[in-house]
């Protein structure tokens, strides 16, 4: 197949996309990727991408167009220009675009403005449109406007909707957003799949045992509003009195300086260490130094059903989970019984399963093996690669 994918962000952002991409054209197709500038997470657009430059380029066998994007910057305002930036400057180009494909697919990760561009496209060449959604919208945006009444949320919520409906067919990452898509923006049953997102699978083979006497609680990933760090210092603060633990956030986010005046605050200098984002050739040595692994999540819209993608690292690395998680992640952990699950927000659970681990170290191992276990049946790259090319192969033929 001639696939044409649509995403704001490609390497160098680290996103699955790229891996996504790349295993397509090693199982014999052709890819082309309409994307913006790299900035993300820093906002820093890279010297040699400014001024017009290398606009096309072809990394690992995949052609890359890039158009016109304002860095990412933290804020409301900044977020929205760089949103707006990529979706207009996209979308014009959409409308000159000299290319051959059979398909379009559009990666959606958060937000679904991106999508606009693939409208677009399928109405200059009738060709058919797959979208596979990491991220629901609105729902996402009440992060920042909790208010579904008010004029600018009510706006994005029609907006979504057109797009969305557009898609001759929809992937979600979890079970429940298929009911949210039928209800919330009329999205037949029928057009709706579910594939999960894929972790690393040469985690599985990684030895990542931990090698010293302290136990350390690892959180990897974005650190915003809505994943709800709150939790995990509240936790943190009603146990600071238990000897040899400790607690790490590997990332970064809108939420990391309020993060760290709240750890100030609560005097958890001593045991909560704020790492930076690192690359995922790093990840390794992050997942070596756990003893279990953190995932929360807010519960306050529908964006707390869904299952972080760091989940699927986790088990493949073979470490423990201990989540304050409902929806799909909540319902994984338990059933593969990988971890321990609070209901999501509620620190004071959070805090005693903690503390059991911190007493009961050895529960590590059994439930590393249990996610280990659950992870080959369900999250590999080739399971997802797999389903998608049936999905993709289906639409071109009609």
């Amino acid at each position: 197949m001639k696939i044409l994918v649509v995403c704001q962000y490609y390497y160098p952002e680290q996103f699955k996309i790229n891996d996504i991409c790349e295993q397509l054209i090693l199982d014999g197709h052709v890819v082309t990727v309409l994307t913006g500038l790299p900035n993300y997470p820093t906002g820093n657009i890279p010297n040699e991408y400014q001024w017009g430059r290398k606009r096309k380029e072809t990394i690992n066998g995949v052609k890359v167009l890039r158009c016109f994007e304002i860095g990412r910057k933290n804020g409301v305002v900044g977020m929205a220009l760089n949103y707006a930036s990529y979706m207009l400057s996209a979308a014009i180009k959409a409308l000159f675009l000299n290319i051959d494909f059979d398909i379009i697919f559009v990666y959606q990760l958060s937000p679904v403005f991106m999508a606009l561009p693939a409208v677009v496209l399928k109405k200059r060449f009738n060709k058919p449109l797959y979208l596979y959604c990491c991220d629901i919208w609105p729902e996402s945006l009440k992060n920042y406007i909790p208010d579904e009444k008010s004029l600018i949320f009510r706006i994005i919520s029609k907006f979504s909707s057109y797009l969305y409906s557009k898609c001759d067919a929809i992937t979600v990452t979890s079970e429940p957003f298929i009911k949210y898509f039928n209800q919330a923006h009329s999205i037949p049953i029928e057009r709706i799949t579910y594939n999960p997102q894929h972790a690393e699978d040469i985690y599985l083979e990684m030895d990542f045992s931990s090698e010293d006497d302290v136990i350390d609680f690892v959180f990897m990933g974005n650190i915003g509003i809505a994943q709800d760090i709150d939790c995990i210092l509240d936790a943190a603060e009603k146990i600071k009195y238990l000897p040899k633990f400790k607690v790490h956030f590997v990332g970064d986010g809108s939420y990391l300086d309020t993060s760290k005046d709240l750890v100030k605050k609560k005097g958890l200098e001593d045991i909560v260490l704020f790492h930076g984002r690192y690359p995922l050739d790093n990840m390794p040595d992050f997942y070596k130094l756990a003893d279990a692994c953190l995932l929360t999540l807010k519960d306050d819209s529908l964006v707390g059903l869904t299952m972080p993608l760091k989940l699927q690292g986790y088990m493949a690395a073979g470490k423990a989970v201990i989540g304050a998680i409902n929806g799909a992640a909540r319902d994984v952990i338990i059933e593969s019984k990988c971890g321990v699950c609070v209901n999501a927000g509620d620190s004071y659970a959070l805090a005693e399963a903690m503390k059991e681990f911190v007493l009961k170290p050895n529960m590590n191992k059994e439930y590393g093996e249990n996610g280990r276990s659950y992870f080959k049946s369900h999250f590999t790259k080739e399971m997802y690669i797999k389903k998608l090319e049936k999905i993709l192969i289906e639409m071109v033929e009609g």
